[in-house]
């Protein structure tokens, strides 16, 4: 299913919205509204979900040249994501073996050696330690570089397991999400680089929001939603990962138009979410959203953080102010609209919980599903 082309995608939109439902689940699913405030099982499944398995760290246009550079934390695990000398992408816990300081400290930046400021041990492109002033105090130094990640490229993308050793099969992690991400043309990206960093609360109630077609036309019905037919979704799950296809309203008047004519952007958006934090909104020749979630220091929080990036280089004052435009655009409606509704959520949590009352997925709600289903099974192989 991954190699499904836009027309056909399209022409399963359309066929949801002339039976007026959307991709159906066998049956409800429940989640324990304890299972959003439980502090212990909060720590598993960061453990489970964002340590011990493949996670995406940056895409491929991030760092496209030699000494090439992005840092981010992720589940308490500082990390700095870096081009080598030979084209390889690895991934670094970004902390010197010393004592423990950051050796890049931009969120994007370049440099054929990453230096701590501490001491001045400085690291090559491949993580190798190569400068150590006073080198004669540490006779005996049994470091050889930084602590490395496996990490792998796919398709304009670079994941990396945050665990020191793990086995990283990212073939079969992805399975058909692989060929779903090709289609995306990840490589023919350009980014802009202001970047949005907004609050939010629990990080699976966010995940929910990201994964959830339910919504679009009534929490967002004055804004990005105007433009939907609400509750009409096409989905696709790729073992964790789920591509979401959203109907809009000019897709109506394309019944009697060839499939190939169509102006896909107008008639459906989409939505590719990989497991467990990533959400890329957007078509395969038109720029994209990339939104990260990020779990917080505690179960009722977490921070979302959003590029976007565009298919031309952003060059003047007209192209960069289109692209502030839209930053702020989505910067305004997932704040005001998704992640205020779910601080809200989160503070009726306790009382929920205190009921055993649970939350309710619906048939039409499959990405949700697929998520929640997913990080319980992950959790229970701990």
């Amino acid at each position: 299913m991954g190699a499904m082309s836009l027309n056909e995608l399209g022409l399963r939109v359309l066929a949801n919205v002339d039976r007026d439902r959307g991709d159906y689940a066998d049956d409800l699913l429940k989640v324990p509204a304890a299972d959003y405030r439980d502090p212990e099982l909060f720590e598993r499944e960061v453990e489970a979900c964002y340590r011990r398995n493949p996670i995406l760290v940056a895409l491929a246009v991030d760092i496209p040249n030699t000494g090439d550079f992005t840092t981010l934390d992720i589940a308490d695990r500082p990390i700095v994501v870096v081009r080598g000398d030979d084209g390889v992408a690895r991934t670094f816990l970004n902390a010197c073996r010393h004592r423990g300081a950051p050796v890049a400290s931009e969120c994007f930046g370049h440099g054929r050696r990453m230096t701590c400021p501490y001491h001045f041990w400085v690291y090559d492109a491949q993580g190798k330690l190569v400068g150590l002033p006073g080198k004669e105090g540490f006779e005996g130094l049994d470091v050889e570089g930084l602590i490395e990640f496996p990490t792998a490229e796919r398709h304009g993308a670079i994941f990396a397991t945050l665990t020191v050793g793990a086995e990283m099969d990212i073939d079969e992690w992805l399975g058909d999400m692989a060929s779903a991400l090709e289609m995306l043309q990840l490589h023919n990206l350009h980014r802009y680089d202001v970047e949005t960093k907004l609050p939010s609360g629990n990080w699976k109630a966010t995940a929910d929001g990201y994964l959830d077609g339910y919504h679009l036309g009534y929490l967002h019905r004055n804004t990005i939603g105007g433009k939907s037919i609400t509750n009409r979704n096409t989905y696709d799950l790729f073992g964790p990962h789920v591509r979401i296809g959203f109907a809009n309203k000019p897709i109506l008047q394309l019944r009697d138009t060839p499939v190939e004519e169509w102006d896909k952007y107008s008639a459906f958006s989409l939505v590719h979410f990989i497991f467990p934090n990533i959400s890329i909104s957007g078509h395969p020749d038109r720029s994209l959203m990339l939104s990260r979630m990020f779990p917080g220091p505690n179960v009722g929080e977490c921070t979302v953080v959003q590029y976007q990036y565009f298919r031309q280089p952003l060059e003047g004052d007209a192209a960069l102010a289109e692209a502030e435009a839209k930053r702020q655009t989505y910067a305004d409606v997932t704040y005001d609209e998704d992640f205020v509704t779910v601080m809200a959520i989160g503070r009726r949590m306790p009382a929920l919980a205190a009921t055993d009352d649970v939350m309710r997925f619906g048939r039409n709600e499959m990405g949700n599903q697929n998520l929640h289903r997913w990080v319980a099974d992950l959790v229970a192989t701990l």
